[in-house]
């Protein structure tokens, strides 16, 4: 009762926390630009999805593009998943975000990303004379990121290499970021954060350069079984005030996410969407800002069960009274943490539960059935859902559903028995009522 007593007031703070730091995210006062502050391109953005929340994934950090604000949430990644981002930004600027998280069962989570940013030709010239010549810019960082943990508090470490080249000086130098992640419970999740703080200094002529240091702390609350999340970070940057920034993510279905966010930091509002097909995701952000909009794109690419668990059957069509009797679900699971329960819920075409199959524990590999309801009757020809849930350590909620299809007797409320016929040795199918 205590435990749960304080994991409540996490809730009701954390809520309060988000609310207060909405609030303040449309407080023009707060905002402040990072034009001229050291590494601004390392403040842009790593996916269309971490945009378009505004960039306030600190306290989320489940995906290993989001990760890139605070690798502690490295830790979350369940597979080996691949993230590219590509943007045209202001000045013809291209800029691109790579990113592969490799999870191992014992040693923990690494990474890799880059970040690379390209500027078209600029004109040369001094206080009072234009010199004709053009010249290029060209950033870029590259990250091995390491991540594990304690039961739900864990920690990680960004190792990066950056590197400069403006007008053909160039320079590169090494730092660190760190961060923890904290997730009392399956509804509240907590993240701290520090870009930089061993600082890269790069001199590309005479004068040393180095990037601004970054501290961020946030938090992300879910609703409704993951289907809604809110999402807010304090960030304060050197040379820069503290800011504020917020989002909002809802999954109206399951394969389609809407997104809203603000950063009070460059005073961006920002809005997108997200489309999963089986193992890929797709998102698009719109970003709004005082020199325009920029439309970004990015892609994900997660390897095995991406989703906690996934489901397959051995047939997509079966007859209970053919040759082939029932159909075997085949079930994978992947989840941070221990498997407390799990069920299979099989249900007709009118969405009524027909068959249940439940246990403690981690799924066997595979359940059968036979087209039989809950009290051992067939059930009559059609389509059906079979949905696998599993519940984790936390509570959480992962399912995944497959369809399959019986194909029998039109009359369904019969059970096929084999009926012999006395005196000449021969047999007949029949039924029993």
């Amino acid at each position: 009762m205590k435990a749960e007593t304080m994991i409540t007031k996490f809730m009701k703070a954390g809520i309060l926390l988000a609310l207060v730091s909405l609030i303040f995210t449309v407080s023009p006062v707060l905002a402040s630009d990072d034009a001229g502050v050291p590494g601004g391109f390392l403040r842009f953005g790593t996916s269309a999805r971490s945009l378009s929340l505004g960039n306030a994934v600190v306290g989320l950090s489940d995906d290993v593009a989001t990760s890139y604000w605070n690798p502690a949430g490295l830790a979350q990644l369940r597979t080996m998943e691949i993230t590219g981002m590509g943007a045209t930004m202001f000045n013809d600027t291209k800029y691109t975000f790579l990113a592969l998280g490799m999870p191992t069962e014992s040693w923990g989570t690494f990474s890799l990303n880059g970040t690379f940013t390209s500027s078209g030709e600029f004109e040369r010239s001094t206080w009072d004379e234009d010199l004709g010549e053009t010249f290029s810019e060209k950033e870029g960082v590259f990250s091995l990121g390491y991540a594990n943990g304690f039961g739900r508090l864990t920690y990680g470490v960004n190792l990066k290499s950056v590197s400069q080249n403006i007008g053909g000086a160039s320079g590169n130098s090494m730092g660190m970021d760190v961060g923890l992640y904290y997730r009392p419970h399956r509804l509240l999740s907590f993240g701290a954060a520090v870009q930089n703080l061993i600082e890269p200094a790069i001199t590309l002529v005479d004068e040393e350069e180095k990037l601004a240091r970054s501290m961020r702390a946030g938090l992300a609350l879910r609703f409704f079984r993951g289907r809604l999340m809110m999402t807010t970070d304090v960030v304060k940057t050197e040379f820069m005030d503290t800011s504020f920034r917020s989002g909002l993510e809802v999954w109206p279905v399951r394969f389609l996410s809407l997104r809203g966010g603000y950063d009070a930091e460059r005073e961006h509002m920002s809005a997108g969407a997200g489309f999963r097909l089986e193992n890929w995701q797709f998102d698009y952000a719109y970003v709004s800002t005082d020199l325009g909009a920029q439309n970004v794109l990015s892609a994900t690419l997660r390897f095995g069960v991406p989703f906690g668990v996934k489901m397959n059957s051995n047939r997509a069509l079966f007859s209970p009274s053919g040759s082939d009797r029932d159909v075997r679900f085949d079930i994978e699971t992947a989840v941070r943490g221990q498997v407390e329960s799990w069920s299979v819920e099989i249900s007709d075409e009118d969405g009524n539960l027909v068959k249940t199959m439940t246990g403690n524990g981690a799924p066997p590999e595979g359940v059968s059935w036979g087209g039989e309801d809950q009290n051992g009757r067939l059930v009559n020809d059609g389509q059906y859902d079979a949905r696998v849930t599993i519940v984790d350590h936390m509570g959480q909620e992962w399912d995944y559903r497959s369809t399959v299809e019986v194909m029998g007797f039109q009359d369904r409320t019969r059970t096929p028995i084999r009926v012999e016929i006395s005196g000449n040795g021969n047999s007949a199918e029949g039924d029993q009522k």
